[in-house]
């Protein structure tokens, strides 16, 4: 997959994008001639420009409240003669400020992998597409490959192409001994253009089926668009509803962005199978009865 595509979808530039943004409006008390002024406006859309693309999934009221102080400061700090006076910018650049870096503050811990805690479990059940079943029998999937690094046993029961509607089917096959659930899914609604209410609904059915007392769930964060940050607010919604444990999309887009890690720019290659049941293992490690000495590998 493209490079660049990457480093947006893993989220990577909300901060690059929000560190300009702040430099831009502080600066901008300093300049008075027409070309930096049009330079600090550029810059500006910019910085917007790069934190819109990292997708970040916040609520609807929250990007309209960032977009009202971004425009506000940006009317006011291209009126330097007559009205406003001084003190209307100052404030607006105050707002402006405050509101980039309360944005920066609270994304920022959900782009930290999660230290997992939960009833320990001596094996792991995974829910998923292709990404987890694999699309080629001659290259086993990162299930298969973190059970022989690992010793941990993995019930796998993903399906290739599947979508969140088949995850309802799929938890059905999950008993009350399985203790340990790891959600891989979502990906295929996303590219399929699955509307947002359908996959919501969908999630929200598959949650409620797996979710009980002593169970840990844990789903990955899905890599998204700009037209599809929906799906991100629908995850993270669900997933404090149901005590879900998420894995940051940074994380997904490292395994798949590493060297000959896919075959085909998305679906795992045998490189990508080893990152991926890797990256899995250590984040479940603290819930996992079993010898975890291959992670270090």
């Amino acid at each position: 997959m493209n490079p660049v595509a990457l480093y947006f979808a893993s989220g990577d530039s909300l901060y690059p994008g929000a560190v300009l943004l702040l430099l831009t409006v502080v600066v901008s008390r300093y300049l008075r001639q027409c070309r930096w002024l049009r330079l600090r406006n550029l810059a500006a859309w910019l910085g917007l420009a790069l934190m819109v693309m990292a997708c970040p999934p916040f609520s609807w009221t929250v990007d309209a409240i960032s977009l009202a102080a971004f425009v506000l400061w940006l009317i006011l700090a291209n009126q330097w003669l007559g009205w406003p006076g001084i003190e209307w910018r100052s404030w607006s650049t105050a707002v402006l400020l405050v509101v980039v870096l309360t944005l920066m503050a609270s994304e920022l811990p959900r782009r930290r992998m999660p230290a997992i805690v939960g009833i320990p479990s001596d094996h792991l059940v995974v829910i998923g597409d292709s990404i987890s079943s694999g699309i080629d029998s001659h290259v086993p999937a990162w299930p298969v490959v973190m059970q022989q690094s690992t010793g941990v046993p993995v019930k796998n029961l993903s399906r290739p192409g599947a979508q969140v509607a088949e995850g309802q089917d799929m938890a059905g096959e999950v008993i009350p001994d399985d203790r340990l659930v790891l959600i891989e899914i979502g990906g295929n609604d996303l590219l399929g253009g699955v509307p947002s209410v359908a996959f919501e609904k969908n999630l929200d059915a598959t949650l409620s089926k797996l979710a009980m007392p002593g169970r840990t769930m844990v789903m990955f964060e899905l890599p998204l668009l700009p037209h599809k940050i929906a799906y991100g607010q629908i995850q993270r919604r669900l997933a404090e509803k149901y005590g879900v444990w998420l894995i940051p999309k940074r994380c997904f887009v490292e395994v798949i962005g590493g060297a000959n890690a896919t075959s085909d720019g998305l679906h795992l290659s045998e490189s990508g199978a080893h990152r991926m049941a890797m990256l899995v293992a250590k984040a479940l490690s603290p819930v996992l009865k079993s010898n975890m000495a291959g992670t270090s590998r």
